[in-house]
């Protein structure tokens, strides 16, 4: 094994460590997002690129407590749901039975997914590519269970000059209430990232269209149209939302 991959390696099990510690604060934060009007903007929006009047498989990639996927699966669709994190996909089903709705939640690497080419009509990620060792592999692979025609919906910040520990120390951010420690090694994992250096999202749109995804285009800033709960404060960097289909055979949302 070649050094980089080893890196890569230990680095990933420092992440999955980390999200199973917070894997049942985190799902609190969900279910309070869930419970909110932030929901159904999340829902309305994501609706805007779907083709409607008909059940779609979707794969919802690192779905942590579960949010995306409920969404999802409140809409009729047939939502398969994975993330590197044990805890984070307890606590995912434990929501999804408390909303009454089926999905299939399993753990896995979002770099290296176990399913077949051309599985999934849709593909949704909320805040992971950040997070990620390798980028790129991830998308590579994304690419590769994506149907002819399919979707991908790609929800994430350039958190890269973000700084976690000042933005949780405001009183009403949402992860205020988070151990400080807890705070500082998510910093630390995020600085030790090849990501954090990249100027986002135009190096995603580069990297989408050089795997050979078309049609991509990228809202810069959704926060307003989603984040619309006056008790929900998050962080201040700007929430993009990055589009592209597998091939130009792209639908057309009505």
């Amino acid at each position: 094994m070649m050094r980089g991959e080893l890196q890569m390696g230990e680095i990933s099990k420092q992440i999955q460590s980390y999200w199973n510690r917070r894997s049942q604060d985190f799902s609190a934060v969900r279910r309070k997002e869930l419970a909110s009007r932030d929901a159904d903007a999340w829902q309305s929006y994501i609706m805007r690129y779907l083709p409607q009047g008909r059940s779609l498989r979707i794969l919802d990639i690192g779905t942590g407590p579960g949010f995306l996927a409920i969404l999802m699966a409140r809409l009729g669709h047939d939502v398969t749901a994975i993330d590197s994190s044990t805890g984070m996909i307890q606590e995912a089903c434990r929501n999804a039975e408390e909303y009454h709705v089926s999905v299939d939640f399993q753990t896995g690497d979002a770099q290296a997914l176990p399913f077949a080419p051309a599985s999934f009509d849709v593909v949704l990620s909320r805040n992971l590519t950040w997070n990620l060792p390798d980028a790129v592999k991830a998308y590579r692979d994304w690419y590769r269970v994506l149907r002819d025609g399919g979707l991908l919906l790609n929800f994430d910040s350039d958190y890269g000059p973000v700084r976690f520990t000042s933005a949780a120390s405001e009183e009403k951010n949402i992860h205020h209430d988070v151990d400080s420690d807890l705070i500082r090694e998510c910093e630390s994992l995020k600085d030790a990232l090849a990501i954090s250096r990249e100027c986002r999202p135009a190096w995603d749109m580069y990297r989408l269209q050089d795997i050979g995804f078309t049609d991509c285009q990228c809202a810069e800033d959704i926060r307003p149209i989603v984040h619309i709960s006056s008790s929900m404060q998050y962080d201040s960097a700007p929430l993009f939302c990055l589009s592209a289909h597998k091939s130009s055979l792209a639908w057309t949302a009505h």
